[in-house]
């Protein structure tokens, strides 16, 4: 493990700058004052993100009919096409969207905000085809993942233009929701100019690309067979909006692990631009989920709290937050918070078990130079995830406050000892790369003429 006391280390140290083997800063010949050095703060104990109860998930689960979800997502029905695994779930998730959109425009309810709830699902539906484009595009760019893409030319006869089982098309002829849907088929066609294909949702497609087998990939018909749920009888339309709130929810977190696991590969390959690539996304995915949480607050405060009872969202002595009976949430966080591990064979130095300065000095090397391409922008991309990450469970813990109030127990209480405010009040999981722009930073501060290596 890093040392947290390099810095008084690199203090004490004799060290010949001008050693060509020692790769050290060489700055001015100014004396500097050693008081001056900009302080670090120790990091805390991490703080340690697990699932809820073994009960708690199981019902999580049947609630949201995860495991029948899983089934379709680990189905590998082009085995030639290794973005099947992301893109799937993706899709999974816009497609839960429409039928969303349909769902709130249906509402009986005279006091149900129905213009701010269709607002709120256009702008997630475009955010998802947003990010669905560019993974399109980054598959396209990357000749390691592109594959045979399941597509089929818009001429081929016997065949329609557009999906058959999505429920978009169907959106745009009814008169509730026509204007909504027209405008993210709007999006989808602008987004989908950067790729060689399009998604065959109904959008104009007036370059007459080939389009997405659009109902083979994301299987319409089986995804909407599984907007049932265990409590159905239960006479409450927010049990309607809960359950596919969350499914989108899973259906991005399981879409973000897979990308994760791509990183991993990349790092491992030293394929630092496609790695990078992929955290981007990750991150994007991050932020997608803090949009999708945001729309709890629509739901009505009488009805959701009556829905809480009735299908036992908070069990007696239940104190963890209900984000971590999400499996596939709790893994993605895992994993981001272990990129740290990645992050000496990024630096090509060994983590020195006394503690020593390379990790740092390593970094800034690299920050400094820039002679190893792609480097710099996976670690950039590294800590955009952390951050999107900890301000995930930053809104979401005022998002709970904003729900169901701030006397909420357990693990979503508002106060600085639970789990939630943990997570994003935990130093960096970065702190070589903290250290290396704390003391560039200071060199910048102190320093007029160039910083060299020697």
């Amino acid at each position: 493990m890093v040392d947290l006391e390099w810095k008084s280390k690199i203090a004490r140290s004799k060290i010949n700058v001008h050693d060509p083997k020692s790769p050290k800063l060489a700055v001015s010949d100014k004396p500097v004052l050693q008081s001056n050095l900009p302080a670090l703060q120790l990091p805390l104990t991490p703080n340690d993100i697990k699932t809820a109860p073994f009960p708690l998930c199981e019902a999580y689960d049947n609630y949201l009919r995860l495991p029948q979800l899983r089934t379709l997502w680990d189905s590998n029905n082009f085995p030639n096409w290794a973005h099947e695994p992301i893109m799937k779930p993706a899709l999974n998730g816009l497609e839960i969207t429409f039928r969303f959109i349909s769902t709130v425009l249906s509402d009986p309810r005279p006091y149900a905000n129905k213009r701010e709830w269709a607002r709120r699902l256009e702008s997630l539906a475009k955010a998802q085809v947003q990010l669905i484009s560019t993974l399109c595009k980054d598959q396209e760019e990357s000749p390691e993942t592109c594959g045979e893409v399941p597509v089929r030319d818009v001429s081929s006869s016997g065949y329609r233009s557009y999906s058959e089982a999505s429920l978009l098309p169907r959106l745009a002829t009814w008169h509730r929701s026509k204007d909504v849907a027209q405008r993210i088929l709007a999006t989808v066609e602008a987004e989908m100019t950067r790729c060689s294909y399009t998604l065959g949702l109904g959008e104009p497609n007036l370059t007459g690309k080939p389009i997405l087998r659009y109902d083979a990939v994301c299987m319409p018909n089986e995804l909407h067979s599984l907007e049932t749920t265990p409590f159905d009888h239960v006479e409450n339309f927010e049990n309607l909006n809960l359950h596919a709130t969350h499914q989108i929810v899973e259906s991005w977190s399981r879409a973000a692990r897979v990308l994760l696991e791509s990183v991993a590969e990349s790092v491992e390959g030293r394929r630092f631009e496609k790695a990078a690539r992929e955290c981007y996304a990750v991150e994007r995915i991050w932020k997608l989920l803090s949009e999708i949480e945001d729309l709890h607050l629509l739901m009505d405060p009488n009805d959701f709290m009556k829905l809480k009872k009735q299908i036992a969202i908070r069990g007696f002595g239940d104190t963890a937050a209900f984000c971590f009976r999400s499996k596939e949430l709790v893994e993605v966080a895992k994993i981001c918070r272990e990129m740290k591990r990645m992050i000496p064979g990024i630096l090509e130095v060994e983590v020195d078990p006394k503690g020593g300065p390379g990790m740092v000095e390593a970094a800034m090397r690299i920050y400094a130079e820039k002679k190893a391409e792609g480097v710099v922008e996976v670690l950039q991309a590294m800590l955009g995830i952390e951050a999107a990450m900890k301000r995930f469970f930053y809104d979401y813990k005022q998002v709970v406050a904003a729900v169901m109030g701030s006397g909420e127990a357990g693990g979503n209480r508002v106060d600085s000892g639970d789990s939630l405010s943990q997570i994003f009040l935990e130093p960096t999981y970065f702190p070589s790369l903290d250290a290396a722009k704390t003391f560039l930073g200071y060199y910048w501060d102190n320093h007029e003429n160039t910083l060299t290596w020697h």
